[in-house]
């Protein structure tokens, strides 16, 4: 099972928990042998926070090098983490949207607020689960992981 803590540090009413929720559980659903198998069938725990443009800025400065604003960052945890000794639950990763950009990105695609914050928090889970896009055949794999997550 997928725990999920959530926090707004924006003045922007987005969503809730729970609108953020149904996709965590939706990734469990289509992916729990995975899941389970990397979590040594224990519960995970996964966090987002919601942000602005300065604060994602600074994280995207500090801990990518460099100095803009993007969408969504994630911090996996599953990959650098023995947790196979360690008693409790497991620290799956950490997910931070700026609400600013998502906004700006929601106009540019022609859809609305909410359904790019679930296309963002959904890209932000598969880098928590170990998923990448460096290369062409990476970003088709994640894609269509994203596909079945967000048909939620």
């Amino acid at each position: 099972m997928l725990k999920f803590g959530f926090d707004n540090e924006t003045k922007v009413k987005v969503a809730g928990a729970a609108f953020f929720k149904k996709y965590l559980d939706r990734l469990y659903e289509v992916m729990r042998k995975d899941i389970d198998r990397k979590l040594f069938k224990r519960d995970g725990q996964v966090d987002l926070v919601l942000v602005g443009d300065r604060k994602i800025r600074a994280m995207n400065k500090e801990f990518r090098k460099k100095d803009k604003a993007t969408d969504v960052i994630s911090f996996a945890y599953l990959e650098v983490t023995d947790y196979e000794r360690e008693p409790g639950d497991i620290i799956v990763g950490d997910i931070f949207i700026s609400v600013d950009t998502a906004k700006r990105q929601a106009v540019e695609k022609g859809h609305d607020l909410k359904k790019e914050m679930a296309i963002l928090f959904v890209h932000g889970l598969l880098h928590c689960m170990g998923f990448d896009h460096n290369t062409d055949e990476e970003e088709v794999v994640m894609e269509g992981w994203a596909e079945k997550v967000l048909k939620a």
